[in-house]
């Protein structure tokens, strides 16, 4: 595992939460935010049956909150186009926070191989969700608004996209 010196000491980096621990290893030695580096941590770290909710929810939840904070300047934005991507910013942020936030507090163990499974499909789903941001562009090429829209929708549907692949190729070389 990568370890930085100036951002934890060594001693005390077993003791940090996961949270802390996530923080830790986005974090690069230069001190910029890295998001992809979570999907390259160790599998046993990631996908075993005590973190993969928090693994799972968390992106979801902190793009939900992104997504819903961003939207609400779109009330302030002149354009239409812009209207429309927030406006998809918005409703999909709270679907994604709400799915986030129930899969971080769902009781039950997740069983690893139905989750690979749903991963799969929503990846599929992923590609439809763009697809149809492509159609409400090319449908509507006279609407800002609507385009603004099929714009928000490829934006959200590319997150989960990466998202639910990235889950979904580490969970399966770690079910090997």
């Amino acid at each position: 595992m990568i370890f930085f010196p100036d951002l934890v000491p060594k001693d005390k980096y077993d003791k940090l939460s996961f949270i802390g621990k996530m923080f830790h290893i986005l974090m690069e030695s230069n001190h910029r935010v890295n998001i992809i580096k979570i999907f390259n941590l160790p599998m046993d770290f990631i996908y075993d049956k005590k973190n993969i909710k928090k693994i799972i929810g968390l992106p979801l939840l902190i793009w939900g909150g992104i997504s819903i904070l961003v939207a609400a300047f779109g009330l302030f934005s002149p354009s239409n186009l812009i209207k429309g991507v927030l406006l998809q910013a918005f409703f999909w942020g709270i679907i994604d926070a709400i799915l986030g936030l129930g899969t971080v507090l769902f009781k039950k163990e997740f069983d690893l191989v139905k989750i690979k499974k749903i991963l799969l499909i929503n990846t599929y789903l992923d590609i439809g969700y763009i697809i149809i941001g492509v159609i409400l562009i090319l449908f509507f090429i006279n609407s800002a608004f609507l385009i603004g829209n099929g714009i928000g929708v490829i934006i959200q549907g590319a997150f989960l996209f990466i998202v639910d692949l990235i889950h979904y190729i580490n969970l399966k070389k770690s079910l090997k």
